[in-house]
């Protein structure tokens, strides 16, 4: 049996995949001391005595997916390989011989810690080759290694662009209010949602993976576009797969999973990494695009934050039987059988 334990990381994602003879984690939500504390208490326990990952996987390089491992790393819990594009590889990944400036979290993870420690990295995109390790089969969709070399011209203009986010986050602070779920719904049915893509550089860059072992199927998308996904599960031969769970794109942002998106995906459970507490997330939009395919879904949330109970109960209101299920200190674990 497959156990996934969806762990409580705030506004961030951590997953652990707890196979009966392997462990895989993807992402170790934000370094903040509190988010960070219960998480790897959490990961310990999870692990018990047998404290071994043997796949840890850094989906991209924003805080609330790459922060927590340095911390990881400073713990007992042993990590064979780690899965990682940083921008001190992608040189080589895209064939570039010219070194660029890092970010300073994917710097510090590379160089300080596990150069140091001598874990074996490996990179992963779109173009690899399925990773397989002990007969479980890690294959990426995204990103692409234009996405890749797009993000390593970014780092070379990182002062402009922490200007930049500096002041998208004054205009942001005063943000407009959230569509309502019925208003949401009502743009659907009408034709008139059109979906505001994401314009993160870093989330383009996300590792989206298939992981595949007997029966199970898995599709965990990180913060990847809803563009590449969708390009990447036609070219790779998944757009007609069935899954068994989806993690959803960006912790449910409205601009990285469209109508088109889940369609592909057809019938099967989500997971949403979201507190409710940072940018709407879950959005009401891509609650309501998901409820347009499947009036009763099961989802499985990272968090039992008040104000994100609410929003579910604001949908199940308007008629829809949603299946959720929320973490029991700190753990949201959902089970899946494989042949």
């Amino acid at each position: 049996m497959l156990k996934i334990h969806v762990i409580d990381a705030t506004h961030g994602d951590c997953l652990l995949l707890d196979f009966d003879h392997s462990k895989i984690l993807i992402d170790c939500g934000p370094k903040s001391f509190k988010a960070r504390r219960d998480v790897l208490a959490n990961i310990e326990k999870i692990l018990g005595e047998n404290s071994v990952i043997d796949i840890a996987i850094v989906t991209h390089n924003d805080d609330d997916h790459i922060g927590g491992f340095e911390f990881l790393l400073d713990t007992s819990i042993k990590i064979n390989t780690i899965v990682f594009n940083s921008l001190q590889d992608i040189p080589d990944i895209i064939k570039n011989s010219q070194k660029q400036i890092s970010y300073n979290q994917d710097n510090a993870l590379k160089q300080r810690l596990l150069a140091e420690r001598g874990i074996k990295t490996l990179c992963l995109t779109r173009d690899s080759s399925p990773l397989i390790i002990n007969d479980i089969t890690l294959t990426a969709i995204t990103p692409t290694a234009e996405a890749l070399e797009c993000m390593l011209n970014d780092a070379n203009v990182q002062k402009e662009r922490e200007e930049k986010k500096r002041r998208q986050k004054q205009i942001s602070s005063s943000k407009t209010e959230e569509i309502k779920p019925k208003e949401a719904l009502q743009k659907i049915q009408s034709g008139q949602d059109v979906l505001v893509k994401d314009p993160s550089i870093t989330n383009k860059s996300s590792i989206g993976l298939v992981i595949q072992y007997g029966s199970f199927s898995g599709l965990f998308l990180g913060d990847a576009h809803a563009e590449d996904v969708i390009e990447g599960l036609n070219i790779l031969g998944f757009n007609n797969h069935q899954f068994d769970v989806v993690k959803i794109s960006h912790h449910g942002s409205e601009r990285n999973t469209n109508i088109e998106s889940l369609s592909l995906l057809g019938k099967t459970d989500y997971i949403l990494c979201a507190n409710n507490e940072k940018h709407y997330h879950p959005n009401n939009m891509t609650l309501a695009r998901i409820l347009s395919l499947d009036n009763t879904p099961t989802i499985h949330l990272s968090s039992n934050n008040p104000s994100l109970l609410e929003k579910i109960n604001d949908f199940k209101k308007l008629g829809f039987s949603i299946n959720e299920s929320y973490p029991t200190n700190g753990v949201n674990t959902i089970c899946y059988e494989y042949k």
